[in-house]
C-alpha cells in the first residue's frame, strides 16, 4: 500500500457483506505501464468517481464508448478498456459483490446498461456525494461518506437465495455446476436461473466461469507457476481447455493475459 493507492474494508458489519474494500487510487498516468488497458471479467462489481479526471470506457463488443466520471460496473465477459482522458488518474471506489446492486435499485439488474450512470441511477443522492466527496480532505473522510452512502441507499429484501448461491460457487472456487448449487440450496435450476438474471444480470454458468477464471488469473498474477501448473490446479481438464476458455472469455492466450496484466486490474485482488 502507498499513497498513491489506498484499501479500506468497511467498518459496518452488514456492507462487509456485500463490499469487498473501498479504494482511492491518485497517480500520475506517465506512472502507469500502459496508457489504456483492457478490463479482465471479474465477478465484482466496481463502483468510481473520478473526479475531474474522467476515463474513456469503450466496449469492443458492442461498439460503444463513454467517457465517465461516476459509474458502476455490471457483471460481463465483454472486451472492454479504460483509458484516462487527462494526465492524472484519481478515483474513489469500492469493488462489491454483484448483488448489492439488487440492494440498491427495484430494477431488474438484467435490463440495466453495461455501464451503469450512477448519476441517473441516484440522481439527488449522486449529487450529495460528489459534493461531500469533493470537500473531504483525506481518504479516510472519503470512505467514510462512501460507507455512509451505501447504508443510506441500502434497500431492505431478501437476497438469501442469490447470496448463498455466491458463497457456493466461490466455495468451490467456481469448480461448481449449476444443478449443483440449486441442490445446496433445495431450489430449482429454473428458480436459481431467474434470480441470477434479476439479481446479478447474468446466467449462473456465466457467473461460475468468472470466478473459476479469477482463481486462474489470481495464480498468474502472484505465482511463478507454469501455465500447465496453474490450467491443472484451476481443475481445467488439460491445458488445450484452459487456453480456450480463457481465449473465450478475455479473447487472449493465458501466455498473452499473463504479460499484459494491467496496472489498474490489481485493485481487485
Amino acid at each position: 500500500m502507498t499513497n498513491n493507492f489506498i484499501t479500506k474494508a468497511p467498518d459496518n458489519h452488514h456492507l462487509s457483506t456485500l463490499v469487498d474494500y473501498y479504494f482511492y487510487i491518485n497517480i500520475p498516468v506517465e506512472d502507469l505501464i500502459l496508457a489504456e488497458e483492457y478490463v479482465i471479467p471479474f465477478p465484482r462489481i466496481t463502483f468510481g468517481y473520478f473526479f475531474d479526471h474522467p476515463f474513456l470506457v469503450t466496449n469492443h463488443d458492442l461498439g460503444e464508448s463513454r467517457t465517465v466520471k461516476m459509474v458502476i460496473s455490471r457483471i460481463s465477459a465483454h472486451n472492454i478498456t479504460v483509458k484516462p482522458q487527462t494526465d492524472r488518474v484519481k478515483i474513489i471506489g469500492a469493488h462489491a459483490r454483484p448483488h448489492i446492486l439488487a440492494h440498491l435499485t427495484d430494477e431488474p439488474i438484467e435490463e440495466m446498461d453495461w455501464l451503469i450512470n450512477t448519476q441517473e441511477l441516484f440522481q439527488n443522492k449522486a449529487m450529495g456525494f460528489q459534493d461531500e466527496i469533493e470537500n473531504c480532505a483525506t481518504p479516510d473522510q472519503m470512505f467514510k461518506v462512501i460507507e455512509q452512502t451505501f447504508l443510506d441507499s441500502l434497500l431492505v429484501k431478501d437476497l438469501s437465495i442469490i447470496s448463498g448461491a455466491l458463497e457456493v460457487i466461490e466455495e468451490y472456487s467456481g469448480e461448481v455446476s449449476l444443478k449443483q448449487v440449486a441442490s445446496k440450496l433445495k431450489v430449482t435450476d429454473r428458480t436459481l436461473r431467474s434470480w441470477f438474471h434479476k439479481s446479478i444480470g447474468c446466467a449462473p454458468k456465466e457467473y461460475i466461469d468468472l470466478v473459476r477464471l479469477k482463481c486462474a488469473i489470481y495464480k498468474m498474477k502472484f505465482s511463478d507457476s507454469t501455465l500447465t501448473n496453474i490450467s491443472h490446479d484451476s481443475s481445467y481438464c488439460d491445458q488445450a481447455h484452459f487456453i480456450k476458455t480463457l481465449k473465450r472469455i478475455t479473447g487472449k492466450s493465458p501466455k498473452r493475459l499473463r504479460k499484459d496484466m494491467p496496472d489498474f486490474r490489481f485493485l481487485q485482488f
